[in-house]
């Protein structure tokens, strides 16, 4: 999997509440990425058959596709276990979301709270590596919960202690959220030079395919993971040659087709997704909201 992620360098972000099954189907059937992350699979107080793991993988795993589960919590004992089953499901890989800033996710220690509690992290990533074995591992992380300085002691200590293959990396810390912060640039750089041996992905606000190569050039990445602009340009990796506004209405075309349902989407999530892809303001999606309405 790590040689895979050195050709293909560049990823869609995984994103809770837009990478949905039906609509994940559907860009799997496009072929938009030939690797997937999964938003996050919590694991809280019990450890998820392989049946439930095979489900959650199923939309993102058609044709030749790969897909790294990403996983969340805090013991280390269930998600080494988590991580052994997702491997037996259907996964390439694991990773393990240190990052995630909703408030009621820190609250429970997941997410962000990784890197409050880093040496329990380093624990975690100990324990799944012991289980999965020489299988891809990776973090997909802010670069400090409160200040960027957090990072010179988890970074090297979560590599260290898990074999890391991959790091992910946003450039903001959890207080900052996602408001508008300067220098990108320097604080990859800066992160980038505390890992030794892992790839290392940047991520934030990357707007096109170009962007991402430049910031890679800079900051001495091997890739990025490119989040809401991979939806504003879905046909990106695919065929970079296609005008985003074509690739968004071939997406948008395929999406619309879906029915409402308990199996597929309602109307809001048709309506968020019109929204992202096409703009708030579009036609598309004002006319779902007029007949949500009506």
């Amino acid at each position: 999997m790590r040689d895979f992620l050195k050709k293909f360098r560049h990823l869609p972000a995984p994103m809770e509440g837009v990478m949905r099954p039906a609509v994940m189907e559907v860009c799997t059937a496009l072929e938009l990425s030939p690797v997937w992350v999964t938003p996050f699979f919590r694991v809280s107080e019990t450890v998820p058959k392989v049946k439930e793991l095979k489900k959650f993988l199923a939309p993102f795993l058609p044709g030749t596709n790969r897909v790294i589960l990403q996983i969340m919590g805090k013991d280390p004992i269930k998600l080494a276990e988590t991580a052994a089953r997702g491997l037996s499901a259907g996964a390439a890989g694991i990773d393990l979301n240190c990052g995630c800033p909703s408030l009621q996710v820190i609250r429970h220690g997941a997410g962000s709270a990784a890197m409050k509690n880093f040496e329990n992290t380093a624990e975690i990533l100990s324990a799944i590596r012991q289980v999965i074995g020489k299988e891809f591992l990776s973090v997909k992380t802010r670069l400090g919960f409160e200040n960027i300085l957090e990072a010179e002691t988890f970074l090297p200590l979560w590599e260290s202690s898990g074999a890391v293959d991959m790091f992910t990396l946003h450039y903001r810390t959890t207080s900052e959220g996602y408001k508008a912060i300067p220098m990108r640039e320097e604080r990859l750089k800066n992160a980038r030079k505390l890992i030794k041996n892992a790839l290392v992905l940047g991520n934030g606000n990357i707007a096109t395919l170009d962007e991402a190569e430049e910031l890679c050039k800079t900051c001495s990445l091997n890739g990025t993971m490119i989040g809401r602009n991979f939806w504003r340009s879905p046909f990106m990796f695919k065929d970079p040659a296609l005008f985003p506004e074509e690739g968004r209405k071939l997406l948008w075309r395929e999406l619309s087709n879906l029915p409402y349902g308990e199996k597929h989407w309602a109307r809001g999530s048709a309506i968020e997704m019109a929204s992202l892809i096409l703009g708030a303001n579009s036609p598309e999606a004002d006319g779902l909201k007029k007949s949500f309405r009506q």
